[in-house]
């Protein structure tokens, strides 16, 4: 009996997020606090120069996330799973084993994010916050509590909307920041080439394809749900990129003149113009409730793919002895992540950086998904049109150029 209300506390969660969608919610997920700091980052060191790659990002988003959906609904498998019975445990522990270690990386760098948000609203220094941070967001996975917070937190993602406000209230020179949507001028130099892989390292971020195809199967979706699917992704994805647009809009009216940012209270001056004096204290709520619904999100996805790629027993509505490999992945990748961010980086710089390491592993992530999604042996004749084939093989030469370009001798500015 224990067990049967066990099981139905924990379905819970995962029905909440049925009901949102799986679209939706990586698109509120990827407003992870590295995320929201490197839209900052590349509007306060590159103005407006960059929001026509955020625009065709968007496109690109939608199709490589629909074929994320599509493979979760047709295989009732994980990423991970799917590449253990297609070419070995030794191939799928290969793909994603990277994935894994960007994600802790990532994990510390919103954990360092998130507590530099809280060090602005209680005056405490952030290295205090990120051990109890961490062991919190540990214990609401772990202990299924994590139904009740993220019902809250998505409540309040909607603050991101703030920017979009406050976009209006800056009044930014309009046919400026039209021109640089939609008639570019591409640059070589190194800042604008890191900003760039930082962008899609954050817009396209590799944990959300293995988290929409693990959250397909965990909500039982269909292939005769597909279209239904496609439609939930899309809202996600543009719901997301329109946020990112505008904070780098305001980011790029506000903070251009002054340079880059280096600290997170600077990041938050990018609202004063709406909220004057509040504007720390709404940014730090916003930086708090993304990493908070992030970070989870990200240790959960990383447990998914590496106990799927190992043939291990998986799955948040498993008792911590059902499945002790899966749980321990998520507490190991919490631990180390708070170890990073104790590392004494700079939160800004380790949140930035860390958005351009994501950046450099999407070219094979996404020639990984490129094959699974044709090979009729694993989606039998769901495989990919051709419209989703030529912005998916785009997308890879795109990624790669710009990381060759991004890396080539001398072109880092350290």
């Amino acid at each position: 009996m224990h067990r049967t209300h066990h099981r139905h506390h924990r379905r819970t969660w995962r029905q909440f997020f049925k009901l949102l969608g799986p679209g939706v919610v990586s698109g509120a997920a990827d407003n992870d606090p590295s995320g929201v700091v490197t839209y900052i980052q590349v509007g306060a060191t590159t103005g407006f120069g960059l929001l026509w790659l955020l625009l065709l990002s968007t496109p690109i988003l939608y199709y490589l996330e629909e074929m994320s959906t599509r493979l979760g609904a047709v295989t009732k498998r994980g990423i991970g799973r799917v590449l253990r019975m297609r070419y070995g445990p030794a191939v799928a522990v290969g793909v994603v084993v990277p994935v894994l270690l960007s994600n802790i990386i990532t994990i510390g760098a919103d954990l360092s994010g998130t507590a530099a948000a809280l060090q602005l609203v209680t005056g405490l220094s952030w290295t205090w916050w990120v051990g109890p941070l961490a062991a919190a967001l540990a214990a609401a996975l772990v202990f299924a509590s994590y139904g009740i917070i993220s019902r809250f937190l998505l409540v309040l993602t909607p603050l991101f909307l703030l920017y979009v406000v406050t976009g209006f209230i800056v009044h930014p020179h309009w046919e400026a920041v039209l021109r640089a949507t939609f008639l570019p001028k591409v640059q070589l130099s190194p800042s604008y080439l890191e900003a760039a892989l930082g962008l899609l390292g954050a817009t396209l971020t590799p944990y959300m394809f293995f988290w929409q195809t693990t959250e397909e199967v965990e909500a039982h979706r269909t292939v005769d749900e597909l279209a239904e699917e496609n439609l939930d992704v899309a809202v996600g994805m543009v719901y997301a990129n329109l946020i990112f647009y505008f904070i780098i809009l305001v980011a790029g009216a506000v903070l251009h003149r002054h340079g880059s940012i280096t600290t997170v209270a600077e990041a938050a001056s990018s609202l004063r113009p709406l909220a004057g004096p509040f504007a720390s204290l709404l940014f730090a709520l916003g930086v708090v409730v993304s990493g908070i619904l992030s970070i989870p999100v990200m240790a959960a996805c990383s447990a998914y793919a590496l106990a799927e790629a190992l043939g291990w027993v998986e799955g948040l509505d498993r008792r911590v002895w059902q499945a002790r490999g899966f749980y321990t992945i998520i507490l190991g990748s919490l631990g180390v992540g708070a170890g990073i961010a104790h590392l004494h980086i700079a939160p800004v710089t380790l949140m930035y950086w860390s958005q351009i390491l994501n950046g450099l592993l999407l070219p094979p992530l996404f020639t990984v998904l490129l094959l699974l999604c044709n090979d009729r042996r694993i989606v039998r004749r769901h495989t990919n049109r051709t419209l989703s084939n030529l912005v998916g093989w785009a997308t890879v030469l795109l990624t790669l150029a710009l990381a060759v370009l991004a890396l080539r001798p001398g072109a880092s500015t350290g």
